[in-house]
């Protein structure tokens, strides 16, 4: 059976440290792609709800009697 010597114990320590640095710069990166998507998530969805209020708008307009000249302006 190997001994274990100071000298690999160091080297597994500073391997572990290493490893543990590397796992937590990924977490902060995985932490900040997160917090990107949330933000992309959100003003997607206020744009979808802005959309469907201009539609609901649309609808009610296009269905009143009106010159084209005031259905234009209103769409503008």
């Amino acid at each position: 059976m190997p001994r274990t010597t100071v000298g690999s114990l160091l080297d597994r320590q500073q391997n572990l440290v290493a490893q543990r640095n590397e796992a937590e710069a990924e977490i902060a990166r995985l932490e900040r792609e997160e917090a990107f998507l949330s933000r992309q998530v959100r003003e997607a969805t206020e744009q979808v709800r802005y959309y469907e209020g201009l539609l609901v708008n649309l609808k009610r307009d296009w269905g009143r009697r009106g010159t084209l000249a005031e259905l234009i302006r209103r769409l503008g």
